[in-house]
């Protein structure tokens, strides 16, 4: 694998509204520039393999996949397509802007939290769904067209939901998600725990018992995998020097830099960087 630049990809605006369906299968992929290197969606994706096997990578981690099976991958994960083996699948996309911003930040189907991917078989009655976002898609357009998109969507969001079995429920739920949300946004400029104790208004106590429930980690371990994961995407798929991405991540010195990089992965960036487009 080269080293490239994330390619950064954005939601079609002519599509209205906000929902497509597109066919996909790996000669499609060899003929699309932006799915032959690793990608960045600001929209989310479920990806229905409906045949074949495939190897498809979100943010380092390879996802088998064997037909007839779905993958729901939130906006701004790194992916990329399996290139080697022949397969046939559908990709649904559809942005935030359709939801209540609740729905989609805190659907378990796209926030695991752990970080990893859902995937599970698509059964009849998720096909049926599927089948009637697709209807509505290639019928006319009227005043109806993007209440009823959206009630399938959601409609198939929830049967998956209800058919996946996850269930985040019990005390602590709403604040690990705030701190999620938070830490989306502050982790490059904002590493003591504190400032995410005090902007949430719990203690360190508090916050630590509820990212342990759910994890099994510490605030500050969740914080140190985040920027951590950062810093593997920019090395890997980027062609910037580890000093520069030393300081995109917050670190003021390079040093500094490589000794959190070293602590948690054994290696330093540059052997980390050659290590993998070697491997």
């Amino acid at each position: 694998m080269a080293s490239k630049k994330i390619r950064q990809l954005q939601f079609d605006t002519r599509v209205s509204p906000g929902i497509e369906i597109i066919p996909v299968n790996e000669r499609y992929v060899r003929t699309r520039e932006n799915l032959l290197v690793p990608h960045r969606a600001d929209f989310f994706c479920v990806l229905w393999f409906y045949s074949g096997q495939v190897v498809h990578l979100v943010d380092f981690e390879p996802v088998v996949l064997a037909a007839p099976g779905l993958l729901f991958v939130a906006k701004d994960r790194v992916q990329l397509f399996d290139q080697e083996r022949a397969f046939e699948a559908k990709v649904l996309l559809f942005t935030e802007e359709l939801f209540d911003t609740n729905f989609l930040q805190w659907n378990p189907l796209f926030n695991r939290p752990d970080g990893s991917v859902t995937r599970m078989v698509a059964s009849e009655g998720l096909a049926r769904h599927w089948e009637e976002m697709e209807r509505e898609l290639a019928s006319p357009s009227d005043r109806f067209k993007p209440l009823l998109l959206r009630n399938h969507l959601e409609n198939f969001l929830l049967q998956s939901e209800r058919e996946a079995g996850i269930v985040y429920a019990g005390e602590g739920t709403d604040l690990f998600f705030a701190l999620r949300r938070l830490m989306e946004k502050h982790y490059k400029d904002q590493q003591p725990v504190s400032f995410y104790t005090d902007a949430l208004g719990v203690s360190g106590k508090v916050l630590a018992r509820v990212t342990s429930g759910l994890t099994g980690k510490t605030p500050k371990q969740l914080l140190d995998e985040r920027l951590l994961l950062e810093a593997k995407r920019l090395l890997i798929h980027g062609l910037a020097a580890g000093k520069e991405i030393g300081y995109e991540l917050g670190f003021m010195e390079p040093t500094n830099f490589v000794k959190f990089f070293k602590k948690h992965t054994g290696v330093t960036p540059s052997v980390f960087r050659s290590g993998y487009l070697q491997g």
